[in-house]
């Protein structure tokens, strides 16, 4: 077995085959309950998505009059028409009074507004079927008032509602009675049928006169009186009917079957008329008073023609009466589950001569004992052995035997009915005896046994329906070893929220797991699927919130997952096998930690939404020998890579979001309820943006477009439930949250069109500095171009426009395209995420990849695939050019990051030859180094200054030789002395680096933009092989404090460059000269020095002495030797003969009075 923690998962999926079906923010699929008034109103979604979306209304918490609304807008992108009404297990409406219907409804379905007490409802005209049951499972039956002009329904003065012309009685209100005094209902003498549930509920109601010339009454659950106290049934003469009443209780003459036991008559032993030989579906329903049944003649029983009753002891079992048979649909014989939930029934008895059925100890067997019918559910015991003969457990065999405790089914059992267990509830264990024969358990088998907890499956059950249906303390099932499962029906375990385990303990054949098999069974934990498993069906899983891993077998046949299969399961690990062919819409919705996909060649559609909140996703990768799907970025594409499919949440950034360049068209909820998503930038050859692209995207406050060509408002979808951008008809309207950015060229474009006039305001691209910039976020900007002259040009890391501060954080596409050939390098510092195709490329002629830029520097540390256009967009597999950089451009980065940086700019195309990825031919990690070699010093020291930093001693570190020092400070007054290089008269003490600021005795290290003076400190130049490397150390921002030396960086210092014309030292040949700054030229990258008290008019030579005391390098300047008794005025000229005044004399101020 294979288990992967999501938390650092590649989440393989070697076959997806999705369809894609919208939907909006609560996550629609089909018959899945929803709630928009944070759980006060139920709707099944029936359509869940277009122009016909609809929804069934299921219960409420609600109080008082219900006003089911026509339309519900979800407030994310769609509205929904309220159609139908409905019941799902689990939603009632006990507190609803009354109804008010909206003129949208068609339908109500089974058991309407469960446990309402219900005064009135109208019907509109809309409602063109309302189902017998519809009133099944309310306490009490509305008064119902028929729009005017409906042509299926109408309803009288009473309430009763009826079929047009009063044909049909489909119900009586519950109330007709009060102001009734002589406990009679009359039906209205039009009505020729009586519809199941028409007296439903009704107090004082204890005779009903049925109309004369009644043709049919329905006979199907739950019978024409419910829950009403009826006494007796009374048919007046000279009528034409088939019907006949005898002792109050309601026959079919014609058929000879009793239709309708009146509830609360009095009899205690009844004994069926001789004639009747057939008892209806719920003809004896809750009856109040029987104890004992006598069928006499019967021949054919129903299915639960006997329920409930309340006090029935025995019932007697003729001769007449034999083995239930069915031949088109007609009934014959005792059918499996004829008596349903007898409490207190002890005993049946047989007639010795029947010739299909035996009783034994109360026990309705089959005659040869092979067949267990009926077990009666007040017999003493709380344990029964079934009998090894027995082969077939019937339908309700069992059902309501709430005396027993365990259960041992022999393995002789094979077969086993639905209900056969249901409503036992003193049941606590259940017992398969080894080897089993059961293959099936049926719906329903175990339903409401409340307290069974555990249960082991025989190995030899093929397929489980619902059959633990409402067991609300089922905490375990296990599958044994060698299971023959191979099929988990609909809603199996649906309503067991306390399930925390299902285990199968080893191998099993199970194939399929329909839908909603476990959903909303909010306890389980894990589930192991055997390789045998082909289908995970809508919704299996769904609601599963504790379910935190799952497993599936490396070689597993899975090849469907159904839509909403996981959703909204807390997952926190998966690994899904390679055989999958089939993932569905929401499969995977809200894997929170979910961050790859891997899809190779077997996918054929993957849709938009398989993995809908799973914020972490940055990345679905395709196998290039997918012939149906493609990716670049993470980003899920079509094959041609011109229509973006699925925008993983993960890749929302704060700073920016690109998209491929290579799309045309954003498809169809690429990025629909991508919360996540703040900016996106828009390439250059889109056109269309599909339905629902962007909808729900709350939190979207920017969108730059860098198309070529304005899109056309006609390809961005406008309509309804289908609209790309939520206008605020049916969702949060976006556009005045949006801030649109466009090429300055196209602004007029977009500000004349109305469409685009919506967004909070239109953006340009925009010159600050020297540089053409255009926003992608609040917070950063994409430089467009430059049109900058600098020798060295630093890329700014921030800009500020219009009182906004944005990060530099891309260089777009072709950005130095034509700029000046002056300019010869590049620093791009750390806040630069992302460098567009052909950046650095200088020809203004698009063929030729040709650059003045000769060097290009990287502070940046921790490089990625995504920095660079052609490594993030693959745009090497177009077979054209498109570098960044230009094959004479030399790329330089940090020692530390260069194996990074080669690793991750390597640039490769799939050979479909070798189905491997290959180096690409316009590779170019051979132009990137550490060493830069632009530094010769032939006369012992030299000067330097660099806009980054610098760490002069790598060379002697790997080669062992030439350390360099790097001096910047005075230490003390000029003195007279000579120095350690040349001879003088004066010299000056002065200090390295790292005693003033770069500490931990690097004396070597120049921090960015520091003029310092260089030393060869053990031979008189540097090797002709020198070079330095980018420093390591610039996130510590070294401050050098007591400099003298002025470096010159970006741009050369031109002669009259200086505004103040001030006295300077410049080196020449390892000797510093005096000058006057605004006559001297100084090349970039080199340093000059200022130095207050040095007496004029003679050169300056630096000696410099090892003091191996002290932590630092100090190295000594000096004058000229002869220069000791000379006088300076102020100004640094020599004084023959000075007067009053202030000079310098041997290094020092002198007053002369």
């Amino acid at each position: 077995m294979i288990m992967i923690n999501m938390k650092k998962l590649k989440f393989l999926l070697l076959a997806l085959l999705l369809m894609a079906i919208p939907q909006s923010l609560w996550a629609y699929t089909l018959h899945q309950v929803v709630s928009f008034d944070n759980g006060e109103t139920y709707y099944k979604v029936l359509v869940p998505e277009g122009q016909n979306a609809s929804l069934m209304f299921l219960g409420t918490k609600k109080t008082g009059e219900l006003v089911i609304p026509a339309e519900i807008n979800d407030d994310a992108g769609v509205t929904f028409k309220v159609t139908e009404v409905g019941f799902q297990s689990g939603y009632t409406s006990y507190g609803v009074t009354s109804v008010k219907l909206p003129g949208t409804i068609t339908k109500l379905n089974n058991d309407c507004f469960k446990g309402a007490k219900l005064t009135e409802i109208n019907i509109p005209k809309s409602v063109t079927q309302i189902l017998e049951t519809a009133w099944s499972a309310v306490e009490e039956v509305p008064k119902c008032t028929v729009e005017s002009g409906h042509t299926v329904f109408e309803s009288d003065d009473k309430g009763a509602l009826y079929t047009k012309g009063k044909k049909e009685l489909r119900c009586v209100p519950s109330k007709v009675m009060e102001g009734n005094s002589t406990g009679t209902y009359t039906v209205d003498g039009e009505v020729e049928r009586i519809c199941v549930n028409a007296f439903h509920g009704i107090t004082n109601l204890t005779k009903i006169v049925l109309p004369k010339n009644l043709k049919d009454v329905q006979e199907k659950y739950p019978s024409i009186v419910v829950s009403t106290n009826l006494v007796e049934f009374e048919m007046p003469a000279g009528g034409t009917t088939n019907y006949r009443v005898e002792d109050g209780v309601l026959f079919n003459d014609v058929t000879k079957t009793l239709v309708c036991y009146p509830r609360a008559k009095t009899t205690a032993a009844y004994q069926v008329p001789a004639d009747i030989k057939r008892i209806a579906v719920f003809a004896i329903m809750v009856n109040l008073h029987m104890t004992s049944l006598d069928l006499n003649n019967v021949e054919t029983m129903e299915v639960s023609a006997l329920y409930k009753p309340q006090k029935l002891e025995t019932i007697t079992i003729p001769k007449t009466l034999v083995k239930g048979t069915k031949t088109n649909s007609i009934s014959h014989g005792l059918q499996e589950g004829a008596f349903e939930e007898c409490s207190k029934l002890k005993e049946y008895k047989v007639h010795p001569d029947n010739p299909d059925f035996t009783d034994e100890a109360g026990v309705l067997f089959s005659k040869n004992k092979d067949i267990l019918y009926f077990y009666p559910p007040a017999k003493e015991g709380a344990k029964y052995n079934i009998p090894t003969t027995v082969k077939v457990l019937a339908q309700k065999a069992f059902q309501g035997a709430n005396k027993l405790t365990s259960m041992d089914i022999p393995n002789t059992v094979e077969t086993i009915g639905t209900e056969a267990f249901r409503n036992m509830k003193g049941l606590v264990t259940v017992n398969f005896q080894a080897p089993s024969k059961v293959k099936e358990l049926k719906a329903d088998v175990f339903r409401a046994c409340d307290k069974l907890k555990e249960v082991v499956l025989p190995a030899s059950i093929t397929e489980i329906a619902a059959a633990f249906y409402e067991c609300g303390e089922l905490e375990k099932i296990t599958i044994p070893e060698g299971s023959k499962l191979k099929t988990i029906k609909a809603s199996a375990f649906a309503t067991n929220k306390k399930l925390k385990n299902f285990i199968i303990e080893g191998s099993c054949d199970l194939e399929t797991i329909e839908s909603n098999a476990f959903a909303n069974a909010e306890s389980l934990e894990s589930f192991n699927f055997p390789k045998s498993v082909k289908k995970i069906e809508l919704n299996a899983f769904s609601g599963c919130k504790n379910m935190t891993t799952v497993k599936f077998h490396d070689d597993a046949d899975i090849e469907k997952i159904g839509a909403g299969a996981f959703a909204d399961c807390g997952l926190t690990s998966i690994s899904i096998p390679k055989k999958v062919k089939t993932i569905e819409r929401e499969a995977f919705r809200s894997c929170k930690v979910l961050n790859k996909i891997d899809v190779t060649e077997f996918t054929t559609k993957i849709d938009p939404e398989a993995f809908k909140y799973c914020d972490n996703l940055t990345d679905i990768n395709v196998s290039k020998k997918n012939e149906v799907y493609s990716s670049v970025d993470g980003y899920l594409l079509s094959k041609d890579k011109k229509e973006l499919r699925i925008f993983p949440p993960g890749k929302a950034n704060s700073n920016f979001t690109l998209l491929p360049p290579s799309i045309v068209k954003i498809g169809n909820y690429a990025f629909f309820d991508c919360t996540k998503l703040t900016n996106v930038t828009i390439p250059n050859k889109v056109t269309t943006i599909g339905e629902r692209a962007f909808g729900l995207c709350k939190n979207l406050n920017t969108i730059t477009f860098l198309c070529d060509k304005m899109i056309n408002p006609n390809n961005i979808n406008q309509s309804k439930n289908t609209m790309s951008f939520d206008d605020g008809s049916q969702a949060p309207e976006m556009f005045k949250n949006i801030t649109i950015n466009v090429r300055k060229e196209l602004y007029s474009q977009y500000n004349a069109e109305a469409f685009y006039k919506k967004f909070k305001g239109i953006g340009q691209s925009f010159t600050e500095g020297r540089e053409e910039y255009i926003a992608v976020s609040d917070n950063a900007v994409d430089m467009l171009s430059t049109k900058r002259e600098d020798h060295t040009f630093v890329l700014p890391t921030s800009i500020k426009h219009e009182g906004k501060t944005y990060n530099v954080s891309l260089i777009g596409d072709y950005a130095f395209e034509g700029v000046s050939d002056k300019v010869k390098e590049v620093v791009v510092r750390k806040d630069v995420k992302y460098i567009g195709a052909k950046a650095f490329i200088t020809s203004k002629d698009k063929t030729k990849l040709e650059s003045t830029v000769k060097s290009v520097f990287f502070i940046e540390s921790n490089p990625t695939k995504e920095m660079l256009s052609t490594t993030r967009f693959e745009l090497d597999e177009t077979g054209t050019n498109y570098s960044e950089f230009a094959p004479t451009t030399k790329i330089y980065v940090k020692k530390s990051a260069l194996n990074n940086y080669k690793e991750k700019w390597t640039k490769t195309v799939y050979d479909k030859n070798t189905d491997k990825e290959e180096t690409s031919k316009f590779n170019f990690t051979s132009q990137i180094d550490y060493q830069i070699k632009d530094v010769k010093i032939s006369y012992k020291y030299g000067t330097f200054a660099r806009e980054f930093d610098v760490d002069f001693n790598i060379y002697s570190r790997e080669n062992s030789t030439a350390k360099i020092g790097a001096f910047v400070a005075k230490l003390g007054e000029v003195k007279p002395g000579n120095g350690d290089y040349g001879t003088s008269t004066y010299h000056i003490r002065m200090s390295s680096v790292d005693v003033n600021g770069v500490g931990n005795g690097n004396f070597g290290y120049v921090p960015a933009e520091t003029g310092v003076l260089l030393k060869v400190l053990d031979q008189e130049k540097t090797p002709d092989d020198f070079y330095y490397a980018i420093g390591e150390d610039d996130d510590k921002n070294y401050t050098i404090a007591n400099n003298i030396m002025h470096g010159v960086t970006v741009n050369p210092r031109n002669v009259g460059a200086s505004t103040v014309d001030e006295v300077i030292y410049v080196m020449q040949k390892g000797i510093f000269k005096k000058a006057m700054a605004s006559t001297v030229s100084l090349p970039v990258h080199k340093a000059y020095a200022k130095i207050e008290g040095m007496p004029a008019g003679s050169k300056v030579e630096f000696s410099f002495s090892d003091d191996n005391t002290t932590n630092a390098i100090v190295t000594i300047d000096a004058e000229e030797k002869n220069a000791d008794n000379a006088y300076y005025n102020l100004n640094g000229q020599r004084v023959n003969k000075p007067q009053q005044g202030i000079y310098i004399h041997k290094g020092r101020k002198m007053v002369i009075r």
